[in-house]
């Protein structure tokens, strides 16, 4: 007698749209309180329907829900949940510009909110990767090699001055004590700047992490695989190396993750390169913004966007000398 394969789970693709108005606000809308998760605040969008591309769905659905046109966007992220008997995809995207004025058609309240906002709100738990997606910046700049502290100040000024605004701090040549002194005068130097930094150090006594108050910290992929649980240190990210790396990250709860090697390194030239297309594949399965990190300049950052990522960290297209 045949055997019956197994019914393949039904994905439903949804186009989801975080609509900005150029002063760092978004839009958001909430769902009424008749509606599964009802009250809860949520951005915009719907089913992407037959035929449709992921743009025409979003124009549809926000002129439906909120009367306007999209005319650009952006990708922010992708996101998909298995339920079992469906698959849900959310295709995020930032709608950049539109016509029209916003308006609850359908009798929702909305509200302009800052990003640094957001968390103040109530969301799905489904949206928790959306809002630290926009949370984080499109570029992560880790330090580089330095000849001297002077050297090493100015080489992050320039990388500040040039706009970065979150940087990893990954000195292991250092004594604990030398990298917390360098770590100090790193955070006073970022906070001038409107920055956020990231401790990398391999197996920091909390005791001693604690005497520099940073904005968060990076993991490299052997403290990931040993940990228990998300450290309470702000933000926190992960290097990871394959999905399995990118999954314990998410379940973890950690904020983002790296994932490398996109393309060749001079730091790790044994490393072979995964390519974009499997970087995107392996994105596509995260449930956590990810930066394409290895080989990355920065003229990679619209293929990175393009392939699903955060955007791209990098040591050499960031660091160096004024």
């Amino acid at each position: 007698m045949p055997t019956i394969a197994p019914e393949r789970a039904k994905t439903i693709h949804v186009a989801v749209g975080v609509v900005t108005d150029g002063e760092g606000r978004v839009l958001i809308a909430k769902r009424p309180e008749h509606a599964h998760q009802g009250g809860l605040w949520e951005f915009p969008g719907g089913k992407v329907e037959a035929g449709e591309s992921l743009f025409t769905a979003l124009d549809r659905e926000l002129f439906e829900e909120l009367d306007i046109r999209v005319l650009a966007t952006e990708p922010v992220i992708e996101i998909i949940h298995d339920y079992g008997a469906k698959v849900v995809r959310l295709d995020v995207h930032r709608v950049s510009r539109f016509s029209g004025v916003p308006r609850g058609k359908e009798g929702q309240p909305l509200l302009w909110v800052r990003c640094d906002d957001l968390p103040g709100y109530d969301f799905p738990a489904a949206n928790a990767p959306i809002l630290q997606a926009l949370s984080l910046p499109d570029t992560l700049c880790i330090t580089g090699s330095f000849a001297s502290e002077e050297v090493f100040i100015e080489c992050l000024q320039s990388a500040l001055g040039k706009g970065l605004s979150l940087v990893q701090l990954r000195a292991h040549e250092l004594s604990d004590e030398q990298y917390l002194v360098l770590a100090q005068k790193s955070l006073d130097l970022c906070d001038q700047a409107g920055a956020r930094l990231l401790l990398n150090r391999r197996c920091l006594p909390e005791s001693l992490r604690e005497r520099v108050s940073a904005h968060g910290l990076h993991l490299d992929n052997t403290s990931l695989a040993n940990l228990a649980e998300k450290p309470e240190a702000g933000l926190v990210g992960a290097s990871c190396h394959s999905l399995e790396d990118l999954q314990r990250a998410a379940a973890l709860g950690l904020d983002y993750a790296t994932l490398s090697p996109v393309a060749a390194t001079a730091s790790h030239p044994q490393a072979a390169p995964m390519g974009w297309a499997r970087f995107a594949e392996l994105v596509r399965q995260a449930k956590l913004p990810v930066y394409a990190l290895g080989g990355m300049k920065q003229e990679d950052l619209g293929k990175a966007k393009a392939s699903g990522a955060q955007g791209i960290a990098a040591i050499r297209a960031f660091w160096a000398a004024p």
